[in-house]
């Protein structure tokens, strides 16, 4: 027999569904390209504020699961974007060394 979900069911449903989702795009992101490609960004942008809105359904129907999932999805949101801004200051640290380089042979 069909069995009717309620607007809370439904919510940790679709909390599943996006943690699995985000889990395997993110993995397949870091191992083919090792870093997280400019493209695909606006994907995990709009994915990271869904975070936000599990977080807040959490918090008004008192669901534990819903609030650490969105807990969950904006922590890994927040390293992408800490790897992403590591990465570029890598980047251009190791321009200046360049740089620095070709200035002292002149």
């Amino acid at each position: 027999m069909i069995e009717v979900l309620n607007l809370t069911e439904i919510m940790e449903l679709a909390l599943k569904i996006t943690l699995i989702f985000y889990g395997v795009f993110v993995f397949y992101l870091f191992g083919k390209f090792e870093k997280i490609p400019y493209s695909a960004r606006q994907t995990i942008f709009v994915i990271g504020n869904g975070g936000c809105l599990f977080l807040a359904g959490g918090l008004i129907t008192s669901n534990f699961f819903l609030i650490k999932g969105g807990i969950f999805i904006l922590i890994i949101h927040a390293l992408i974007d800490a790897h992403y801004l590591i990465s570029r200051y890598e980047m251009f640290k190791e321009l200046e060394k360049e740089e620095k380089k070709s200035n002292e042979k002149k």
